[in-house]
């Protein structure tokens, strides 16, 4: 089988027109999810970015006992499975976390091309070239990467062409794809991983979009707002951060569509598996937020936890299965660990592993059995102190959010009331909370989370 999986990382569900469509710039991906399977209820499991890897290559919640760190050594990860089932695997990324700092996520690919200089990748330095400041201090976020400059200041010095489309990371990306599916076409069985980081910031689409969506702005963009609080910014520089980012959704899905056509160009588009998702969403504005959790200083500390809304927790998934031409909604409670089991279920591989995920193949395949998720789990990692991170429990009519500093408990909201909704309805569910925080550190226990953050979150359950 031939296997295309696409990671575009910050990708918003309400970017696309089935997601709701809030900023309505994804022309490319909403024509491919019309035709293929987009499930409505797919949320974070591990969160952000690198955490989120390590759920799809292993099949495994990392969260209840780890945070960001390198593939681990011990795991068999998705490449390695099926490299060694005889498949052809190739990893394309400009996303820098993947290979930088030890990370090995590209263990298991029989070829890996990482395209360099993303966001904080200094592949090149430039010391006689002088760093132009992007951005105010109190508007951006703080990170001091090179001689105090922020990540703001680096990609036009890094790549100062990055402006213009042809030398976009989309761009350069997709090209890279389009070319190792046209040497590769005639593989019947390859997996292929494309990684875009695009979407995250720094916010930096060519000037037509610019001008397309945010057309009147005179003050100096956005190009990677502060993680914290919207107080700083004015409501035009707080729109500019949404129109520019909305700029990076429709490149991104221009240069999606360039490798699907490629696909359809050397024939093999209908007999293929394409799979397009994301990492997490992004704050742009919502809950009096920017970014995806509060950060300060140069050692990027998390100076308070943030529940996690819709707007950073649902995340897109559009499966287009071999020989399928019509849409179809899939309704059942998914997660990124559920990708593996999936892919080894349809491949016909026999793994060996246990694993957390479920497989989707029977939904995939429009079989009507019973479902045995009731409900979602997502988190950065789960410490044994406090603060501690929240952890999102989701279920199609309720969220319920669990962690936060001491004393903290439990938060539940009414889904039915909308992604605004701020009215926590905890006491007034006192059944709903003890029911769904019961599951959750059964849960955690039924994975080996560890005694003393399991302790932390019946505290906080017991709170309410």
């Amino acid at each position: 089988m031939r296997i295309v999986f696409i990671m575009l990382d910050t990708f918003r569900y309400d970017a696309l027109a089935m997601g709701g469509a809030k900023l309505n710039c994804a022309p490319d991906l909403n024509e491919f999810a019309r035709s293929a399977c987009f499930f409505e209820h797919q949320y974070v499991s591990s969160f952000p970015t690198v955490p989120n890897r390590e759920d799809i290559m292993t099949g495994k919640y990392s969260f209840p006992h780890r945070g960001w760190g390198p593939l681990p050594r011990e795991s068999r990860a998705m490449a390695e499975i099926f490299r060694d089932a005889g498949y052809l695997t190739q990893l394309i990324c400009d996303t820098p976390h993947l290979i930088g700092s030890g990370h090995q996520y590209h263990r298991g690919f029989r070829g890996y091309n990482w395209i360099r200089g993303n966001e904080c990748d200094i592949y090149m330095t430039k010391y006689n070239h002088p760093i132009p400041s992007a951005m105010p201090k109190d508007k951006t976020r703080i990170d001091a990467i090179l001689f105090d400059h922020y990540l703001a200041d680096l990609q036009l010095w890094i790549n100062p062409e990055a402006a213009n489309e042809q030398e976009t990371f989309a761009a350069k990306t997709g090209r890279a794809a389009s070319q190792w599916i046209e040497d590769n076409y005639k593989c019947r069985d390859f997996l292929l991983w494309i990684d875009m980081f695009e979407l995250h910031e720094p916010y930096i689409p060519p000037l037509y979009l610019r001008e397309k969506y945010d057309p009147d702005y005179k003050g100096k963009p956005m190009v990677y707002p502060r993680y914290g609080d919207c107080g700083p910014c004015t409501p035009e520089e707080i729109r500019n951060m949404a129109m520019l980012y909305a700029g990076e959704v429709e490149l991104t899905s221009k240069w999606v569509g360039y490798i699907l056509r490629k696909l359809r160009d050397t024939g093999i588009y209908d007999d293929t598996l394409v799979a397009v998702t994301s990492d997490h969403g992004h704050y742009i504005g919502e809950h009096n937020r920017m970014g995806k959790f509060w950060l300060a200083g140069p050692k990027r500390n998390v100076i308070a936890p943030w529940i996690q809304y819709d707007e950073v927790n649902r995340i897109p998934l559009i499966v287009k299965m071999p020989g399928q031409s019509r849409g179809r909604r899939i309704r059942e409670l998914t997660q990124p660990v559920d990708y593996l089991p999936t892919l080894l279920d349809l491949a016909k591989i026999d793994s060996g592993l246990a694993l957390d995920g479920l497989s989707l193949a029977g939904p995939l395949l429009g079989k009507k059995t019973a479902w045995p998720r009731t409900q979602t789990y997502s988190s950065f990692s789960i410490r044994d102190r406090h603060p501690n991170f929240w952890t999102a429990i989701n279920t199609p009519k309720w969220q319920l959010h669990l962690g936060g500093e001491a004393g903290d408990g439990p938060v539940l909201y009414d889904r039915a009331l909308g992604p605004a909704n701020e009215t926590n309805i905890a006491k007034e569910n006192p059944r709903v909370v003890r029911r769904m925080g019961g599951e959750y550190l059964r849960f955690l226990e039924s994975v080996g989370t560890a005694d003393a953050k399991i302790e932390l979150m019946r505290q906080s359950l017991e709170s309410l």
